[in-house]
């Protein structure tokens, strides 16, 4: 039973299916590039079930949902495995190749049949991808947006409304913006952009590192960093989506005077989880809005986080896999509700003494 682990390798990227983890880990010299498979257990990391050792570093992992499929980019390719019914092996089922070779790949998302990708020059091309259970038969690109951003794509979310279809971006170059891909006859058409600033004076001077859509609310949630080293400060944001053509900023507050580099949203989506370059990690209640604890879990740059149940499990460039209990800090709304019951008794009271005249008129 252990809630911190040595990987050996810096960890990249981690995804949650059922009750498993996967872990994409490696780049540096001398360093082993790996995919691991663990048990998750609540409160712990429990066994070992896979781990393979690959040619090149997989840097980031999005799996399938309802299917035993994840996939990895790797430089300028997503390799997609399946899992083996009794998780004891991957097997590789299809790789796509992204033309021209020099491509770096750092986001995908899959939605359905589609399967959108960013890369390290901000380019974004969608394809078409078809399924036998779990198997991958085709997949032929069907849209392509040259210079979408002018850095790196570090997310990608699909978002559907009135029978439209989008997607939405945060990218390194400070902006978040909405395609629509609806009718790809007219290739995918740019809708909407939006970037954070403190005040509407100061230009866009924030890195997008991470982006969370909530499709029931239309709602978004961004995570930015400020490019200046000696200010380097990490915003959350929520965003308004129901409008695509004029996103607006609801609320945002300061998590870190550190850059952010990952979120992830509980199932109930009641809190979010943060970490940054330190190895700290934040939760927000996002009902108030508010940071409702923090704590320092080591020293290295936390890559990537997802919750599990009320777990939140962490990835570090230190090599270090960990999972942390989610706590809540003091709820002030518990204090906000006693005080009104009393509020209540006190009227309650009032009204009693009155009705068994036990009070002077003049009180």
């Amino acid at each position: 039973m252990k809630d911190e682990i040595d990987i050996e390798s810096p960890i990249n990227s981690i995804y949650i299916i059922e009750d498993k983890l996967i872990v994409a880990c490696g780049g540096g010299p001398g360093l082993k590039n790996k995919l691991i498979l663990y048990q998750l257990h609540p409160g712990y990391i429990g066994e070992k079930l896979i781990e393979n050792i690959l040619e090149e570093t997989p840097k980031f992992i999005e799996g399938i949902p309802n299917k035993k499929i994840f996939g990895i980019c790797c430089d300028n390719q997503i390799i997609f495995y399946s899992i083996s019914q009794n998780w004891k092996s991957f097997n590789k089922i299809h790789s796509l190749i992204i033309n021209p070779k020099e491509t770096v790949l750092i986001s995908f998302k899959i939605h359905e049949n589609y399967l959108a990708v960013g890369d390290f020059e901000g380019e974004l091309k969608l394809f078409n991808i078809k399924f036998n259970n779990d198997q991958i038969v085709s997949t032929n690109e069907i849209g392509f947006f040259h210079n979408a951003h002018w850095r790196g794509i570090n997310k990608i979310e699909f978002m559907t409304k009135n029978e439209m279809k989008f997607l939405i971006t945060a990218s390194g170059d400070g902006n978040c913006k909405i395609f629509d891909i609806t009718d790809l006859s007219k290739s995918i058409t740019l809708v909407s952009n939006f970037s954070f600033r403190q005040s509407y004076s100061e230009p866009a001077n924030y890195c997008m590192n991470d982006l969370i859509f909530i499709p029931e609310k239309n709602i978004a949630y961004t995570i930015q960093s400020s490019k200046n080293d000696k200010k380097a400060k990490s915003f959350l944001t929520k965003w308004d989506l129901n409008n695509v053509n004029l996103v607006k900023p609801l609320e945002t507050i300061n998590v870190s005077n550190l850059p952010c580099s990952s979120l992830d949203i509980t199932e109930d989506k009641k809190y979010l989880g943060i970490t940054d370059v330190q190895g700290k990690i934040f939760f927000i209640d996002l009902k108030r809005f508010r940071i409702c604890n923090k704590e320092q879990i080591g020293e290295n740059q936390l890559k990537c986080c997802k919750f599990y149940n009320n777990n939140f499990v962490t990835g570090s460039i230190g090599y270090k896999l960990r999972i942390d209990k989610l706590k809540y800090g003091f709820n002030f709304d518990i204090l906000k509700n006693l005080f009104y019951v009393f509020i209540a008794l006190g009227i309650c009271y009032y009204i009693y003494l009155k009705k068994n005249k036990l009070l002077d008129e003049n009180y």
